[in-house]
This record gives structure tokens, C-alpha cells and sequence, in this order.
């Protein structure tokens, strides 16, 4: 009588069948199935499959200042501290900068979103800026054009006055041409008339402005807290746009891992803030389970030691590789069936909680 085969063997046996085939094609630059007909259903959640996003993945996103859908599990020391660093009453009228570096994934914007909408900030802070770095624009001077309208947006300023400055700094930029100045340009001057009408909008205000994900190419790499110097001209630098004195705050966001940009950006090396991956098992399962029941799941995630560990493992404690992981519907192995109502002595293992005991997790809102 022939052996009966498991169902984890034969869909072994098909993955291996359908990769062989796949691999041949493309071998011979002949790959024809399109993305279309592959039936994502067998690996992807119900959830994902329904509000999954068709269009090309960029290398960067328009971000904004809306709160995170998903809540923050991990990072509350992260938040106690950026928190003081903006409600400190002892350097309440300086100007500070804050530089906050990681890898792709690790929680930045995020991070900065909770903070940026806190109600204590909220209260000490008018105007709050949002100002997302990702442009279509290539040339440094145009890409910080870009930037400073999205900030001079914000504080109500309209296009046609952006009309204006433009066709007056044409103007300006061919009058000292003609008189031989070297180093001016229409871009150059609509800078610095830009970075004056940003002064006069912020000027005497405790404002607060965040730039998600600076990148070196931004060109956007000095320091604010620069003062102008005697013999220089007023309006050459950034720092110039932004008013001393009245206790405004900048934060910025970036995947500089070498820290050459985050060193270039602010004056001492105690205002670059590392945020790490998460350690904690504990949050780590907390993003994957909450991602899983937003994403519409049958089975029951398991959350024994082994599964833990792999979790741990294979996301290196980036909350986004989590969600990533949660996306994917799980395959259980023969000997590893979950039970059906999800229980057994799945709990006996889960790290403790900050008291030291033992407690099944609770289904996050």
C-alpha cells in the first residue's frame, strides 16, 4: 500500500516543482508569467490582499504628520527623552536641533509622528511644521527651493507671491551679473528671498519643524544654529531663514548610518540620538499580533519560544520587518499543527511582563 503522503510534503514537493519550473524560464529569457497571475492568496493575508498597493515601490515616500495607524510598542524611553528635549524649561528661549539616525524600518517617522502630535508639545509649540524631504526636483539649490515653499506653504504664504520672488529674483541675479559678481544665479537669489520671507514668518514664534528623512544628495547639510558673520551676506545660509531667540526647535530624521550628514547638521555630537531596533521580545510580539489581527488572519499566531526566537531572529527587532512578517500567512509543519481555538500551552513560554509575571496578551486596539 503506498505511503501516505503529509500535506507539508506535497506542498514541499509543489514549491520545488513550481521553483524548477520558474528558474528554467528565467534561465532562458523566457519568464512569462506576469505578477497578475500569480495567486498571492496562498502567502498573503486577507487583510493585506485587500488594501494592497499596485503601483511601484519607491525608495522614498511623501510622508506626513498624521499619527501612525499602528501603535508604538517598544520605544517609551525613545519618547520620554525626545519629549524633554523639546518641553526642557531650562533652555525654553534657545534655539535647538535634534538629529535622530537609523536604518530603514526602525521607527523614526513614526517616533517623530507621536511626538510631533503630542498634546504637551501641541501646547508650546505654534507654528509645528511637517516638512517631508522626498522631491522630484535633482539640482541642490532647486531641491532646496522645494523645501522652503513646502515650509512657507505651511505657514500660509500663497503661490502667487512665489510667482513673484521667483520673477524678482531673475531680476536681481541678472542686474549684479551684469555688474561681473561671480557665484549668482536666479536659484541662488530666490533662496535667500525665500529664506527672508521664512524669517519674517517665524520670527518671534516657537515653532517647531520636523525633516523626515534627510538624505546627503538633499544637499541639505548645515548647520541651523550658525549665526551670520560680520562680513557675510544675509540670506547665503539656511541658518539665516531661521530666527535665535524665541525657542525654536528642529528635528531631523535620517538613515545616515556613518553619521557624515547627522555630524554636518547640528553643533554637538550629544544632539545625534541613535534609535535602535528593539531588544524586547516581549514588543516585538507585540507588533507582530496586532499587525496579524489587522491584517485578517485565521490561524492563531503562536507565541512559544521557538516562534519568538525566530521573530527576534529574522527581524532583527525592526518593527517594520515585523509587519512585513505578519503580511505572510504562516506554514506549519506536521509536527507543529497550532490548536484550533489557539490555545495549548502556547503562553507558557512568553516573556515576562515588567511586573515578572506570566499573562497572555491582550488584543490591541
Amino acid at each position: 500500500m503506498p505511503q501516505e503522503i503529509s500535506q507539508h510534503g506535497k506542498d514541499k514537493k509543489d514549491f520545488k516543482d513550481r521553483f524548477t519550473s520558474i528558474y528554467s524560464k528565467w534561465a532562458e529569457n523566457k519568464l512569462e508569467k506576469t505578477e497578475d497571475e500569480v495567486d498571492k492568496s496562498k502567502y498573503l493575508s486577507p487583510g493585506i490582499l485587500e488594501h494592497r498597493d499596485t503601483t511601484p515601490e519607491q525608495d522614498r515616500l511623501e510622508t506626513n504628520s498624521a499619527l501612525p495607524v499602528q501603535k508604538i510598542y517598544g520605544f517609551q524611553n525613545e519618547i520620554k527623552s525626545l519629549k524633554n528635549f523639546l518641553l526642557d524649561r531650562k533652555v525654553y528661549k534657545e534655539f535647538k536641533s535634534l538629529v535622530i539616525v537609523g536604518e530603514y524600518g526602525v521607527g523614526k517617522t513614526a517616533l517623530c509622528k507621536k511626538i510631533f502630535n503630542d498634546d504637551d508639545v501641541k501646547s508650546v509649540y505654534a507654528p509645528r511644521i511637517w516638512v517631508s524631504m522626498h522631491s522630484q526636483e535633482t539640482e541642490a539649490d532647486k531641491k532646496k527651493i522645494s523645501v522652503l515653499k513646502k515650509i512657507l506653504k505651511d505657514l500660509g504664504v500663497k503661490d502667487d507671491m512665489f510667482d513673484s520672488i521667483h520673477a524678482e529674483a531673475r531680476q536681481e541675479a541678472s542686474a549684479k551679473q551684469e555688474k561681473g559678481e561671480l557665484g549668482v544665479t536666479t536659484e541662488t537669489e530666490e533662496i535667500s528671498a525665500l529664506l527672508y520671507a521664512l524669517y519674517l514668518n517665524l520670527r518671534w514664534k516657537k515653532y517647531l519643524i520636523v525633516f523626515d528623512d534627510v538624505r546627503e544628495e538633499d544637499k541639505w547639510d548645515e548647520k541651523l544654529d550658525e549665526k551670520l558673520k560680520e562680513d557675510e551676506r544675509w540670506g547665503r545660509y539656511l541658518s539665516d531663514g531661521f530666527p535665535k531667540g524665541s525657542g525654536g526647535r528642529v528635528i531631523y530624521t535620517t538613515r545616515d548610518e556613518k553619521k557624515n550628514l547627522a555630524e554636518k547638521l547640528v553643533a554637538e555630537k550629544h544632539e545625534i540620538h541613535r534609535l535602535w531596533p528593539l531588544t524586547d521580545p516581549r514588543s516585538v510580539w507585540d507588533i507582530y499580533e496586532a499587525a496579524v489581527k489587522e491584517n485578517k488572519q485565521k490561524e492563531p499566531p503562536r507565541n512559544d519560544k521557538k516562534c519568538l526566537d525566530e521573530l527576534m531572529n529574522k527581524s532583527r527587532g525592526l518593527p517594520l520587518a515585523v509587519r512585513l512578517m505578519a503580511a505572510l500567512l504562516p506554514v506549519f509543519l506536521d509536527d507543529e499543527k497550532a490548536a484550533e481555538d489557539g490555545s495549548g500551552n502556547a503562553t507558557a513560554n512568553i516573556p515576562p511582563t515588567s511586573d515578572g509575571n506570566r499573562t497572555t496578551p491582550t488584543p490591541q486596539a
